[in-house]
């Protein structure tokens, strides 16, 4: 297929063909640029981010999030490697969610729970792609119906998921959704990052600073048990920005469960989207320079360094470049919600804030700041 471009100044859109999926459905890659140079390529296939090109300290660009060269990767992946996540991210225990006192069944796609939506969820969905492009800044906007009992979730879904770069490097990323009958969902952006480059191995170097001073503390079978701890004291604690390799502690229990960093961690109030003054989070990369700022109007963050990506090795499963993404070669900051799978509340009913009702559209926001230091 022969690519289309839009330019506007030196802000540009490219569309191009990324290959067919087995269904012999076609797939787009849509490459935004800005007037720094800065190159961000995602496909429409589960919205996923296939590419970031960001300049280090010396100008030097490099691509900065673990993806795959083609979209068979994609369809093979089991990492959600840079992709839209939903209807629900995160684990749902047994598939069991009760909402206005009915019971609704979830389809078990990991052990004995649903993860992430399930099979064939929102990172496995072709979605309809429009482009926009504006004086200071270019969007892709994509969008996907989900519907009724897909995965055992009640209500047909609309969703909408828009990506805009302007020339300040700043990607925002707004979900939208709205259903017919009442719901639950939790979208996420589930991108891993190596400020580094992606093919750069280990990100224990890099430096985090989390804007939170609690955390969700999870049991065995990695659900939050229902209690919020403070940070202070812990490994948990990134209220200074602080290298990986010297705070994660083997010996800790929570670290022991996850084999790393994979928790929630409660974001302290904001007017973050608003302001941009209230971050997140923050990474750094000390070597290159590179810094990530990520902004966010979502009550809980998790941070998680990509502790069973080698998981796929014996699938011959090969990244960009043919890199083989080991643990903790590339790591996750989720704006998203918690699900409370609390002993004390073992009717698995959802925090309010994830319920989905037709008279209530969803709405979310999130922006992710690239620099450097």
């Amino acid at each position: 297929m022969k690519k289309t471009t839009t330019h506007l100044n030196t802000l540009a859109i490219t569309k191009s063909s990324f290959g067919l999926l087995s269904s012999g459905e076609e797939t787009h890659l849509f490459t935004l640029t800005n007037n720094k140079n800065m190159k961000i390529c995602i496909t429409n296939y589960g919205g996923a981010i296939v590419s970031i090109k960001t300049p280090d300290n010396k100008g030097h660009l490099a691509d900065i999030v673990l993806g795959y060269d083609s979209i068979e990767g994609y369809e093979n992946d089991s990492d959600y490697l840079g992709a839209i996540v939903g209807r629900y991210a995160g684990r749902i225990k047994e598939g069991i969610v009760i909402l206005d006192e009915q019971i609704m069944t979830l389809s078990l796609n990991h052990e004995n729970n649903q993860l992430h939506g399930g099979n064939q969820a929102l990172n496995k969905q072709l979605w309809q792609a429009e482009t926009e492009i504006l004086s200071e800044q270019v969007s892709l906007t994509l969008k996907h119906t989900s519907p009724d009992g897909h995965n055992g979730f009640s209500g047909e879904v609309q969703f909408c998921v828009k990506y805009t770069l302007n020339n300040n490097n700043e990607l925002a990323v707004e979900y939208f959704a709205h259903t017919n009958k009442t719901t639950i969902i939790n979208l996420t952006q589930h991108s891993y990052f190596n400020l580094a480059g992606h093919d750069q191995g280990s990100i224990l170097n890099h430096q985090v600073q989390l804007n939170a001073d609690y955390f969700l503390p999870m049991n065995n079978q990695a659900y939050p048990t229902g209690e919020k701890l403070k940070v202070k004291n812990t490994p948990h604690d990134f209220t200074a920005l602080a290298s990986l390799s010297t705070v994660i502690d083997a010996s800790n229990e929570q670290i022991k469960i996850a084999k790393g960093y994979d928790n929630y961690w409660l974001v302290n109030a904001t007017n973050a989207i608003q302001t941009l003054k209230d971050y997140a989070a923050k990474i750094v990369e000390p070597m290159s320079g590179r810094k990530l700022t990520l902004y966010t109007d979502q009550p809980s963050i998790i941070l998680y360094t990509g502790n069973y990506l080698n998981a796929n090795l014996d699938n011959n499963q090969k990244g960009k470049n043919g890199t083989i993404y080991q643990a903790q070669y590339g790591l996750c900051i989720e704006p998203q919600r918690a699900f409370d799978h609390s002993i004390s509340n073992a009717s698995y009913k959802p925090f309010s804030s994830c319920i989905l009702r037709p008279e209530q559209p969803f709405y979310s926001k999130s922006i992710y700041v690239f620099d450097v230091i």
